[in-house]
């Protein structure tokens, strides 16, 4: 219900569904990256926390980009459950670290999908 009376009925949709679509982000940077957790009384300790949130929610905004577009609108609660808590194993070998991953993960096909597409960004 709006009290606009200028607006053609699909204009209103359009604006209000940005606005709703806006919401959505601010709700799933706050319960995915605790953007709204202020843990100390100081200022530069929740600034540096609130930016190291930024870095995350860039990072996983990149990774979805990366993703097949089946699973490019997942929620962050869902990719850390898929790909970031995975079983694993730090091993040393000689002077090499190896990380091995479970052979039983239920997502590895898109784990290790997107981690083809990370190795072939070209930077620079």
């Amino acid at each position: 219900v709006s009290n606009l009376t200028s607006f053609v009925a699909e204009d209103a949709f359009h604006d209000y569904h940005q606005r709703g679509q806006m919401e959505n982000y601010i709700k799933e940077a706050k319960a995915g990256f605790y953007l709204d957790k202020m843990t100390s009384s100081q200022f530069i300790p929740n600034y540096a926390r609130m930016m190291l949130s930024v870095l995350a929610y860039n990072l996983v905004s990149l990774m979805r980009q990366l993703l097949p577009a089946q699973h490019q609108r997942l929620q962050v609660t869902t990719l850390r459950l898929w790909l970031f808590k995975v079983a694993g194993k730090l091993v040393t070998s000689g002077r090499q670290l190896y990380l091995k991953l479970s052979r039983h993960h239920v997502y590895q096909d898109l784990f290790y999908q997107l981690l083809a597409r990370i190795q072939a960004l070209q930077w620079g």
